[in-house]
Order: C-alpha cells, then structure tokens, then sequence
C-alpha cells in the first residue's frame, strides 16, 4: 500500500498523459468523420487564407470542380493514413499562415505528390487499368501532363 502512496505522482502524471494521448488521437480520428470532413474541405474551407485563393481560383475553373473536393486528391484515403496527414498538414499549414511563414509560390511536398498520384489512379481506375501507373519506372506523375486539369498551370 505504501508503494501505491509513494508512487501516486508518477502515475498521475502517466493517467494524465494517457489520457490526453487517447483525447488527441480521437480529435485526430474525429477528422474523418462525413460531417466534420465536409465541413472541413473544399474551396470553402481550404481557400480561407488569402495564401491559397491562386489554388482555389484555379480549381474553380477545373474539370475536377464538380467531382471531387480537395481532400479527395490531396489527402491518404485511408482512416488512419488519411486522419494524420489531414491533422499534421492541416495544423503545419494554419502555424504557417498565423505565423506568416508560409512560402511566396505554394508547392506540393514529395510526399504529397505520391498522395495524389495514387488519388489519381484511385479515381481514374479504369484508365489507369489501361495505361498503368505512369509513375513506374522512372517515368512522369500523372499531373506533370495533365496540370492544367485540377489547377489550370
């Protein structure tokens, strides 16, 4: 019993943390949600910093307007994969603009482009069934051709 008493701290200290890993790990999970993810994608909610409107104007006036959201190529499909990079980009990009040190031109990580290359052929599978992935063996993303679709550049 005594021991219980001697170690009460420490283990406040580690109820504390496992609770507050188990609260951001939901908050993170909540990300994906149909309601929340709605709300938090899209012209509406990514063109809200001045930095982005280039990106949204352009998606404005894409082919990809009326099909798809801008989660749905720049974000992992997955649960997990999907709710982290939603969470870990979403708060890098809010700290860069409160922060004013987001870059002048706006570019896509190597990480995001792998991202979106298999958004890409998610999407457009039955091309893609076809035509293979064209990132194989050294060879171009599919947006490297068809840029003007999403983005108009």
């Amino acid at each position: 019993m005594s021991w219980f008493f001697r170690n009460c701290r420490a283990n406040k200290f580690w109820l504390a943390l496992g609770v507050l890993a188990a609260a951001a790990l939901g908050g993170i999970f909540l990300l994906k949600l149909p309601p929340l993810a709605a709300a938090m994608d899209g012209p509406e909610f990514c063109g809200i910093c001045h930095v982005m409107e280039p990106q949204v104007d352009s998606y404005l006036h894409s082919a990809h307007r009326d099909a798809a959201r801008c989660g749905d190529c720049h974000l992992p499909h997955g649960l997990v994969k999907g709710s982290f990079y939603k969470a870990y980009t979403g708060t890098r990009d809010a700290a860069a603009v409160m922060l004013r040190t987001y870059p002048a031109t706006i570019s896509i990580s190597a990480y995001g482009k792998e991202v979106v290359q298999e958004n890409c052929l998610r999407c457009h599978g039955d091309m893609a069934a076809v035509i293979g992935d064209t990132k194989r063996d050294g060879g171009l993303y599919c947006f490297e051709c068809h840029r003007q679709t999403p983005h108009l550049k």
